[in-house]
């Protein structure tokens, strides 16, 4: 049975956290992970806007999939992603940004991470991406 403030659908969906400082960017990217969404089972989006918020969500909620914007206010990116890993969970994550890729120098796929440029980001890029993850972490 759902909790007081949880309906079926969303129990019976798959969470996932989209972390993005820009309201605009969330909204491009939760309509960009709807048309890629792979699984049979629904989504249910939940939204952060900077690192801090995201990982106080990631103490209570457990999610199917992160989708983490690099640049972020108060705690960046990269140290999110740092300290989900360094706290044992392994969800697949997606990195976005609007740098490329050799503009970011962590080495995030040892971390299972992803990366997808922002301006590339497509319903067949998202996809790719989350697949990309899932296979780093060997969970395909």
């Amino acid at each position: 049975m759902p909790g007081p403030t949880e309906t079926v659908a969303e129990r019976e969906s798959l969470r996932v956290l989209v972390i993005d400082d820009s309201a605009v960017d969330r909204e491009i990217t939760t309509h960009h992970l709807g048309q890629a969404w792979p699984f049979e089972r629904d989504l249910t989006t939940d939204l952060a806007g900077d690192g801090i918020e995201a990982l106080d969500r990631l103490r209570s909620t457990r999610f199917a999939l992160i989708v983490l914007d690099w640049k972020l206010p108060l705690l960046g990116g990269g140290d999110v992603l740092r300290a989900i890993r360094k706290t044992g969970v392994r969800t697949p994550v997606v990195v976005l940004s609007g740098l490329t890729r050799d503009q970011i120098p962590d080495d995030i796929e040892a971390l299972g991470a992803a990366f997808l440029n922002k301006d590339e980001m497509n319903s067949e890029t998202f996809r790719t991406a989350i697949a990309t993850s899932l296979r780093l972490l060997g969970k395909t």
